[in-house]
């Protein structure tokens, strides 16, 4: 017996309903959003990404405050009033990019560790090579602090997964990640300039292992990390298989 069969009329309304409702904001999405191809905006893009920089720089005044305690109501009250008019029209998803190999190195604009138009994302630019690497240099403040004076343990993990899938995807190896393994070796120091870097080791089928590591202002290791990335079924007659370093 299905489970279905098993509901009442009102739950069987309920589920046919919420169903409906998620295939009709799919499609908003995909019209909307750049998940037909069709690019968003490059002006709205640009106001984002500037809002989502000062919405950075208010989450770091919001951590290191000391104004007064009126001050800090005050202040919280009118970010209520601002976030009550930015939500009052809303997308049904984030804007993204045609997913694809093409461009796995920006699905989109809202990721949570590259997206320029995501206030959570650090500021982190990823440069990539053909040949299946990724770079990334960049200073990380106390936002991101874990222990005393050092980044989180899962802010290193973040950037090291989009770092190393970003190596797979310039390599023409896209994939999502499958397993990730990391080190911790000493402590990624705040404030400081960091290094970020990537590389593929080698592929399996549709498995592509990827290195990388992050390294302190005197070149020291910090975090080393080994990724395992899965070729998504309906990417493979897009990529190449032994396209790459390892190839």
């Amino acid at each position: 017996m299905r489970w279905e069969s098993r509901l009442s009329p009102d739950k069987r309304q309920e589920k046919d309903a919420a169903a409906r409702q998620t295939a009709a904001a799919g499609r908003v999405a995909d019209a909307g959003s750049g998940l037909s191809g069709t690019p968003a905006d490059p002006e709205l893009l640009a106001a984002l990404a500037s809002l989502a920089a000062r919405t950075r720089e208010l989450v770091e005044a919001v951590v290191l405050s000391e104004a007064a305690v009126a001050e800090l109501r005050t202040a919280a009250a009118q970010i209520a009033t601002l976030a009550a008019r930015l939500g009052a029209r809303r997308r049904p998803v984030p804007i993204r990019a045609p997913a694809g190999p093409a461009d796995g190195l920006r699905r989109h604009r809202h990721n949570p560790v590259t997206g320029e138009a995501n206030p959570l994302a650090p500021p982190i630019k990823i440069a990539t090579t053909p040949e299946g690497t990724a770079r990334a240099e960049f200073i990380l403040g106390p936002v991101y602090e874990g222990p005393p004076d050092a980044v989180h343990g899962g802010v290193c993990a973040a950037i090291l997964d989009s770092l190393l899938g970003s190596a797979a995807a310039a390599g023409n190896r896209p994939g999502m990640t499958a397993k990730l393994t990391l080190s911790y070796l000493r402590p990624t120091p705040l404030g400081v300039p960091l290094v970020a870097e990537a590389w593929i080791r080698g592929v399996e089928r549709r498995t592509t292992i990827v290195d990388g590591r992050i390294l302190n202002q005197r070149g020291e290791l910090t975090v080393e990390a080994t990724g395992e990335f899965s070729l998504p079924l309906g990417w493979q007659r897009h990529a190449h298989p032994g396209a790459g370093p390892a190839s």
